[in-house]
């Protein structure tokens, strides 16, 4: 569960959207807070696997389905 950074109350209404990611008000301080990013990253030794597939010879169609993300994360 997602709470205040600044008085850790779990009280929050949602307040819009800025740069597409959820803004959230909290009810007993009144302060303004966006949501961490989602990190759904690959690790250092993940990368470092597609890197050494890429550079075996294998795309990256196959090179994502083997680690478990998609072609375009590989690519990026």
């Amino acid at each position: 569960m997602l709470s205040c950074p600044r008085c850790s109350s779990a009280a929050r209404v949602k307040s819009g959207a800025i740069k597409g990611r959820q803004r959230y008000k909290c009810k007993e301080c009144q302060y303004l807070y966006t949501v961490p990013h989602k990190s759904d990253t690959s690790t250092p030794a993940q990368r470092r696997l597609a890197v050494t597939l890429y550079l075996e010879g294998l795309g990256f169609r196959s090179i994502g389905r083997i680690l478990g993300f998609s072609h375009v994360a590989i690519y990026q």
